[in-house]
């Protein structure tokens, strides 16, 4: 994990304080291309960091001026991410879990403050949420974009009614919540799309610490049940891709590590119940996701041959075919590796 959190970093950070997003190492070449999502978590990451890692403050704090100067607006009483004329439910819930995990919240509290009311500002009477605080000019599937954002949602605002400990932004979280496990679990055959699973689950995980409702450990373990009918145990061992679901999308790391990073809280959910069938299941699972991740990282040996060896240490390649570094294949795994070591401690 040390070798990927240089390259994500050290190796990957520029001096305009924004993450660089994509690095062909083939070519030795950097994409012109961007996503202030991604950028965003990895936002979060360096937060985090930070926050134990005094030499990585003065980063930290020039991504945040990036974003809050260029990226943050307010308008009507909330507060949003606007990039590319648009605005997401998601690049919203990561920007607020960047100031939760940041070293310098109280300088930006009411920042958080606005963010987080222009989110439930998105929540609808039942819990739902809708996708967009500024809409794009073109159409979209609602549907598919929940499936990202709701869990994205749902934990930025339950960690940041933690950290200020605001009652009635959890009960609405935990209201948007028992939507979606209504939707996404108790009808998961009807509404399934794996996407969901790994930040549906750590939302999941909070709440069950939170209020002991076995309701939300049960649901942990419904959905990781239904995703690892998707891992590959015969060829590409560990890696969560089926070819004969394409609908599920091509294989990538990013979503193989936050595939791994929410089986990790499920192993953690199942450990808590002392439910060895599950804790077995999870286990070995894991282990497989872990070592997956494992072979598409460079290192001193695979890199070697390369141009510039050492920009592409550390990174991991998009798939087994792919041989492309995207910053949020990088700061998946790192997540993913956090907390397996976490939990298999």
């Amino acid at each position: 994990m040390n070798q990927a959190s240089h390259y994500l970093f050290v190796t990957g950070f520029r001096e305009s304080g924004l993450f660089r997003y994509r690095y062909d190492p083939t070519k030795d070449s950097y994409t012109q291309s961007n996503n202030e999502l991604r950028q965003l978590m990895g936002s979060k990451l360096l937060a985090e960091f930070s926050a134990d890692d005094s030499t990585l403050l003065l980063k930290h704090r020039k991504n945040l001026e990036f974003i809050l100067t260029y990226w943050y607006r307010e308008e009507n009483g909330v507060g949003f991410i606007f990039y590319d004329n648009k605005s997401k439910l998601g690049a919203n819930a990561m920007a607020l879990r960047a100031l939760v995990y940041s070293p310098y919240f109280e300088e930006h509290r009411q920042k958080a403050l606005m963010l987080a009311q222009g989110m439930l500002g998105l929540r609808n009477p039942d819990g739902s949420f809708r996708p967009w605080l500024k809409e794009p000019g073109y159409e979209f599937d609602a549907d598919y974009l929940m499936t990202f954002y709701s869990g994205e949602a749902i934990l930025a605002l339950l960690e940041y009614a933690e950290k200020v400990d605001n009652p009635s932004i959890l009960e609405a979280a935990r209201g948007s919540q028992d939507f979606y496990l209504d939707k996404y679990v108790v009808h998961l055959e009807e509404n399934y799309y794996p996407a969901y699973v790994p930040w549906h689950s750590q939302s999941l995980s909070r709440l069950y610490r939170k209020t002991n409702d076995r309701r939300y450990a049960d649901a942990v373990l419904a959905l990781n049940d239904k995703l690892l009918e998707l891992q590959d145990t015969k060829e590409n061992i560990g890696r969560f891709h089926d070819p004969a679901q394409p609908q599920y999308g091509s294989p990538h790391a990013s979503s193989d590590a936050v595939y791994t990073e929410g089986l990790a809280y499920a192993l953690e959910i199942a450990r808590s119940l002392n439910d060895v069938p599950h804790t077995k299941r999870y286990s070995e699972a894991l282990e497989l996701a872990l070592r997956h991740l494992m072979s598409l990282q460079y290192t001193v040996s695979n890199a070697s041959g390369l141009a510039q060896p050492n920009r592409a240490l550390g990174g991991f390649r998009v798939s087994s075919t792919d041989p492309r570094i995207r910053m949020d294949s990088v700061q998946h795994t790192i997540d993913a590796f956090k907390k397996a070591l976490e939990v298999l401690e």
